[in-house]
């Protein structure tokens, strides 16, 4: 989990320098001074319709950090596995039905593109992979993070491959509303930002640092404690 926080850490610097520019607008009117190369200076006032772009943007930074750092931690939990070797019948209970999840995905694209060979196709691939005791490789794709990440769809995750669930994290179901508007088109920034102000982004920032900080510990102890691992084949390795 060391890339992880250091991600964490790298990513948490860029959003605090962007809401301390946030937090200054709300201020009273601000203005945008620079200076050109001949020594002159421009002066650009940041009016009520850009503090409404720029807190939307928070939005869009808040919700960056949750999923990128859900991902680091997700793929943590999987190189760990595929490190110590572990194959079909080392895995924990849950991480068997999320591989197995993971190797019929094929057969979840719609009942027209199904046919017997396909079938048989996944079903051989399955029984090969537990018989010939090949080292698992779980992915990404079988937890669908797919723009959607909020602490329920976490704690979701979390069940599927058993590490703890955090009761923090009120404000990403906001967080990731906000971004889902503004990327697929539905309110404009000056739409989105208007109705915030910045001390109530720097709530959302909080909440979201927090909740982020108590999955990494989750995980971090999921996998010191090697939960990951069946029962016996944790005894067999200590």
């Amino acid at each position: 989990m060391n890339t992880t926080k250091i991600e964490f850490t790298k990513r948490k610097a860029e959003i605090d320098k962007y809401f301390k520019l946030l937090s200054s607008l709300d201020i009273g009117n601000c203005t945008l001074s620079c200076k050109k190369i001949d020594g002159s200076e421009i002066k650009q006032s940041i009016d009520t319709e850009l503090t409404k772009i720029l807190k939307a943007n928070g939005f869009l930074l808040l919700y960056n950090l949750v999923e990128a750092i859900i991902t680091h931690s997700i793929n943590a939990i999987f190189n760990e596995i595929y490190r110590n070797e572990l194959t079909f019948s080392m895995l924990s209970d849950k991480l068997k039905k999320l591989w197995i999840s993971q190797k019929t995905l094929p057969l979840n694209q719609g009942i027209d593109s199904i046919n017997s060979a396909k079938i048989n196709e996944t079903l051989n691939e399955i029984v090969s992979n537990v018989i010939d005791n090949e080292v698992s490789l779980l992915e990404l794709k079988c937890v669908r993070i797919s723009g959607n990440i909020d602490a329920q769809e976490i704690r979701i995750i979390a069940n599927k491959i058993g590490f703890e669930e955090s009761s923090n994290g009120r404000h990403l179901v906001t967080i990731k509303e906000k971004r889902n508007f503004l990327s697929h088109g539905e309110y404009s920034f000056t739409e989105v930002g208007r109705n915030h102000t910045s001390q109530e982004l720097i709530e959302f920032k909080d909440d979201a640092y927090q909740y982020l900080s108590d999955v990494i510990t989750s995980i971090e102890n999921f996998l010191n404690e090697r939960r990951f691992e069946k029962a016996n084949s944790q005894n067999l390795t200590v």
